[in-house]
């Protein structure tokens, strides 16, 4: 019978079992991770600038109404409750914005004044515990003084002509009275001061009376109202300067309309500055702002030696160790 030969199938190799994958493919594979980043970063990017476009327009709206602009809003309408680590690079965006198109920038607003003994009290509690984050903010000019003159930044607009330069001129008079008389004014010598210029029951502002007018400047910042009860049970009502006050007008504010008084005498009339200085309380109040940072670095000097172990104390405990051991 006739032997048949038949071809063995040849065993693929090893080597050709898995085929090599294609340059192309080996190239989109190591390309994509790039790829990725880049579409990340751009992506970034763009949620940042939107957000400080969001940070522009309500710091704007809000000045409008003057309301100061609180660090919560900004969180819940700018940056939303996930970008809590994005407040700070989106602050620092929008202050470039704000100075580089519109002169403005936003500026923390002061700690109220502690007047009152309840006050003083609640805050020296208060002074070992850590400071708070700013709590809201308010847009300020950056523009040289030269580019301020009313004839070049009029006052803003305002659906009853004149509303605003009359509503200022009225708030820089009451700030003024009240920083005169060393920062606290009682409400029965601002009532005396509005008799005199006519302004006891009725202002220039069209349906608007003094009590109105009052809570006005004291809604929007300007002037605090504070009552405290007397000795014999009754109530002492007095008027001190609110946060936006402090920074809109100021002392600087305040000389200036005095020497506007005074027939626009310049600043180089020492007697006049002296005068100002003086019944403004500006020296009393860098003495007690220096006593303050005083106390402030002692106190802290105080919490550091209190958590440190005194070198004598740590000397003992190495003899007492060493005794120990000597006597086992």
């Amino acid at each position: 019978m006739p032997q048949i030969h038949r071809k063995r199938r040849a065993e693929p190799s090893p080597s050709l079992s898995a085929s090599p994958e294609p340059a192309t493919q080996r190239r989109r594979q190591s390309a994509s991770p790039d790829f990725d980043a880049i579409q990340n970063g751009t992506e970034s990017d763009q949620t940042l600038e939107t957000s400080v476009k969001k940070l522009v327009r309500l710091a704007l709206s809000s000045e409008y109404q003057r309301r100061p602009l609180r660090r919560a809003d900004i969180g819940e309408k700018v940056i939303g409750p996930q970008g809590g680590r994005q407040f700070k690079k989106v602050f620092e965006r929008a202050q470039e914005e704000l100075r580089g198109v519109f002169g403005m920038e936003l500026v923390e607003l002061p700690v109220r004044e502690k007047v009152t003994v309840q006050q003083r009290r609640a805050a020296a509690k208060a002074t070992d515990k850590a400071s708070k984050a700013p709590a809201s903010y308010i847009l300020t000019s950056t523009l040289p003084a030269a580019f301020t003159a009313p004839s070049i930044l009029p006052p803003s607009s305002h659906p009853i002509p004149g509303f605003e330069p009359t509503y200022t001129a009225l708030y820089t008079l009451v700030i003024s009275l009240i920083l005169l008389s060393r920062g606290q004014l009682a409400d029965t010598r601002l009532e005396r001061y509005f008799k005199r210029l006519n302004l006891s029951t009725t202002t220039p502002l069209p349906d608007t009376t003094t009590p109105v007018l009052l809570k006005r400047m004291e809604k929007d910042g300007y002037i605090n109202r504070i009552r405290e009860q007397g000795p014999g049970g009754e109530e002492n009502v007095s008027w001190t300067v609110g946060p936006r006050g402090r920074l809109e007008v100021g002392d600087r504010g305040v000389g200036g309309l005095v020497r506007g008084v005074f027939g626009g005498v310049d600043e180089e009339d020492d007697e006049l500055e002296r005068r100002i200085a003086r019944s403004l309380g500006i020296g009393e109040r860098e003495e007690v702002a220096a006593t303050q940072r005083d106390k402030q670095s002692q106190a802290q000097g105080q919490k550091k030696k209190r958590g440190r172990p005194r070198r004598g104390d740590e000397a003992r405990g190495e003899e007492e160790e060493e005794e120990g051991t000597e006597e086992d």
